[in-house]
């Protein structure tokens, strides 16, 4: 039999199971003390290299941005004489192709041998104003529609002279005698166009009678129209309150009369003028003037003998009120001082000739270098308080011309007699009706017709519509359809001309009603005169993004997409057309003004005359948030991205809010083949974002570190750039040879056009 036995572990001496002694936790704690120490001398050992390793880089940067500031300041004054005698040479050049181009429109005007005649020159204009004046024979509607075709071309002609011809090569003279002819023109045609219209009123049942009448209501129906004109004429020739509503369904107008209209010997005559000829009659309409303020030269100093009796008078003065003088001190200094005016005297006199010419001139000039250093100060034109109800034109613009809506009084009408047509002689004139009636004060203040001394009282105006439904007059009800060719992007507000105040007004108008599907207006009034419908001009700004790219030698493209619409422009050489993008929502208002060649100028006014404004004015900033810049810089800018837009492509940038007024922020890239910068930059996007930042100041431009997507702006520049004066030369430090080949092939026309079309859209602030 076997025994084992089982070895049993050694007993603790003190203390409980596993607990550590004092000398072990001693231990152990130093060791724990040591193992931090160690860990924080390596940390900080690690933040101090960290720190030096930041030092030498800041310091790095700092000796190498210093060395770049110094390359460039070395560069600079060579730079910027580069680039303004390249700006000089194609305005040089620009400015004589303007010239041979209007000398030769000027020859070919000379040489014009149709018959019409040359609205500048005085003697021509007025034998045609007074001969179609005086002529009798061509009174029919249908001849003044046709001679208003050449009243409107001479009108044109005038303004496009206003417009195009340098100031210093218009005198003040002719700018004036040209604006007032094209108001002569104007009132001549208004004239002639109401005599027509006495001519149809008078004549109604003869000559072609069934054509004027209408078959429902044997009432008097009349269209007449041109290019520009739509003469829509009605006549109460049956006097039937029964009908009190008539429409032009072709021309898509009709109204509705009220109660007391429909039974009295009236005329309706609906007249659009696919132009606006009264707003530039509007204060609003031009921009604010900037006042000289010269300040007053400053007195000049006293002479010596005036500082010197001043100074006795003083002394005099304080003696009087101060302490009293001794007795026999007086006497005593007058002697002293008679005496010493004599001695003077004698040496005055003998320098007193040449003193006094060498003077005169000293004086004559000080007045010289005081007017020329004289500060000038500009301030704006103070801005005048306006009834509420006033349109104000730098916020607002009419669209689709203007339409007259005439009351007027239908003359006495023929009648047949046993075979004679007997008709009473009326004078010529066209009577207009006011409304609610002649003897009625407040129909004279709703028709803008009070007598002479006696002004519109605004409160009235604009409480008519409830005091005319009141005196049992109500409002007279229009509907109609806009103008297809104008394009409106939220419900127009309608107004109408006031003779008096000459400008645009809001009241008067009720129960408006406006179908955005159908574009049809319907709406109650009691305005009778000329009327027009307003859009918000700042409705598509700020925009959203813009792009500006390349498509070859002087050809590109610029794409901006604004808050309603998306438009691109082409620009070839010195022209430029208007497109829509293919994937952007197609305006069918905008088809008719697709695919002209025109000149920049040309399509600003189209597209404006449209309904999209891009062209922000000086007083835009006041109705649209932007990002605010430095005219001169921001000019600069678009000058030099125009000189550079053959091969080099630009774009928005989110930071240029950012980075403060004195600096601009854009985005470039050199781009030699035609096809879109968005898609080209969603295809290389995952390798290498090919774009640059590039930051562009009053002082120098630079490519910046950072790029588009980046969470926070900073201006470190990127590595391996230099620093240049401007954009053109910091542009050039990034193109290849052959990009850098084919901008010099750039004209100064497309240049120009470029430029035209940048500054008028300022895509850098309205963004």
């Amino acid at each position: 039999m076997k025994i084992y036995y089982q070895e049993q572990p050694p007993k603790q001496k003190s203390g409980k199971k596993g607990k550590l002694s004092k000398a072990e936790k001693e231990k152990l704690k130093k060791e724990e003390a040591e193992r931090k120490a160690k860990e924080e001398e390596e940390a900080r050992l690690r933040a101090e290299e960290e720190e030096r390793e930041r030092q030498e880089r800041e310091r790095q940067e700092k000796e190498e941005r210093a060395r770049i500031e110094a390359e460039e300041r070395k560069r600079h004054a060579a730079e910027v004489g580069e680039l303004n005698s390249i700006l000089e040479g194609n305005l040089t050049a620009l400015e004589n192709q303007n010239a041979e181009r209007r000398a030769k429109a000027k020859w070919d005007r000379y040489m014009l041998c149709d018959g019409s005649p040359d609205p500048t020159i005085p003697g021509e204009i007025n034998t045609y104003m007074n001969l179609w004046k005086e002529d009798d024979s061509k009174n029919d509607i249908e001849s003044v529609l046709k001679e208003s075709q050449l009243t409107h071309s001479l009108i044109g002609e005038l303004s496009f002279l206003l417009d195009d011809t340098p100031e210093e090569e218009l005198s003040e003279k002719d700018a004036v005698n040209y604006k007032q002819t094209i108001l002569e023109l104007e009132t001549l045609l208004a004239e002639k166009l109401d005599i027509a219209t006495v001519d149809l009123l008078k004549n109604p049942t003869h000559d072609d009678a069934a054509s004027m009448a209408d078959q429902e209501t044997s009432n008097l129906q009349l269209v007449q129209q041109n290019e520009r004109i739509l003469l829509m004429l009605w006549g109460n020739l049956s006097k039937n309150p029964r009908f009190k509503t008539f429409e032009f369904e072709e021309q898509n107008f009709g109204f509705e009369l009220t109660k007391q209209l429909a039974s009295l010997d009236i005329a309706i005559r609906i007249m659009h003028l696919k132009y606006d000829h009264l707003s530039h009659h509007c204060r609003t309409f031009h921009s604010k003037k900037k006042k000289k303020i010269v300040p007053p030269p400053p007195e000049p100093e006293p002479e010596p003998e005036e500082k010197a009796e001043e100074e006795k008078k003083e002394g005099e003065g304080e003696d009087a009120e101060g302490e009293e003088t001794i007795p026999g001190m007086e006497d005593l200094t007058l002697k002293l001082e008679s005496e010493q005016a004599e001695d003077n005297e004698e040496e005055k006199k003998e320098g007193e000739e040449e003193g006094d010419e060498k003077k005169e001139g000293e004086e004559e000039t000080k007045k010289e270098e005081e007017a020329e250093q004289a500060p000038v100060e500009e301030e704006e034109e103070e801005e005048i308080e306006e009834d509420e109800d006033v349109v104000d034109l730098r916020q607002y613009q009419p669209l689709g011309g203007v339409m007259y809506f005439d009351l007027l009084h239908l003359p006495p009408q023929p009648k047949n007699a046993k075979g004679w047509l007997m008709t009473q002689d009326v004078c010529d004139e066209l009577k207009r009706m006011p409304y609610p009636g002649n003897d009625n004060k407040l129909g004279q203040t709703l028709s803008g017709t009070l007598p002479m001394g006696q002004t519109l009282d605004p409160k009235a105006i604009a409480s008519a519509a409830a005091a005319a439904e009141a005196l049992g007059a109500p409002p007279v009800g229009l509907n109609f359809t806009l103008p297809e060719n104008v394009l409106f992007s939220e419900e127009p507000q309608m107004a109408y001309w006031s003779p008096e105040g000459k400008h645009w007004r809001l009241d008067g108008f009720a129960d408006m009603k406006y179908d955005e599907d159908g574009r049809t207006v319907s709406v109650k009034t009691i305005n009778f005169g000329a009327l027009t419908c307003t859009q918000d001009k700042h409705i598509n700004m700020p925009f959203q993004s813009w792009e500006l790219r390349p498509k070859q030698a002087n050809n590109a493209l610029l794409t901006i997409i604004a808050a309603l619409v998306e438009i691109e422009i082409e620009i070839k050489e010195g022209l430029c057309c208007f497109r829509q993008p293919e994937d952007s929502e197609i305006k069918p208002e905008l088809e008719n003004i697709k695919e002209k060649w025109v000149t920049p100028k040309e399509l600003i006014q189209l597209l404006y005359s449209a309904g999209v404004n891009l062209f922000p004015t000086t007083e835009s900033k006041k109705y649209v948030s932007i990002s605010e810049k430095e005219d001169l810089t921001e000019e600069g800018v678009y000058q030099q991205m125009a000189l550079t837009a053959s091969h080099f492509a630009y774009s928005w940038s989110k930071w240029n809010a950012e980075s403060g007024t004195e600096k601009i922020v854009i985005q470039g890239t050199e781009l030699l083949q035609d096809e879109p910068v968005i898609e080209r930059r969603k295809q290389k996007r995952k390798e290498k974002d090919e774009w640059s930042l590039l930051m562009i100041s009053s002082q120098r431009a630079m490519k910046l570190r950072m790029t588009e997507f980046d969470d926070q702006f900073t201006e470190d520049f990127a590595e391996g750039t230099e620093f240049h004066a401007d954009l053109y030369h910091m542009v050039l430090d990034l193109s290849t040879e052959q990009g850098t080949d084919r901008m010099k092939l750039s004209s100064f026309q497309f240049v120009d056009a470029v430029y035209q079309l940048l500054s008028a859209t300022r895509v850098i602030t309205y963004s």
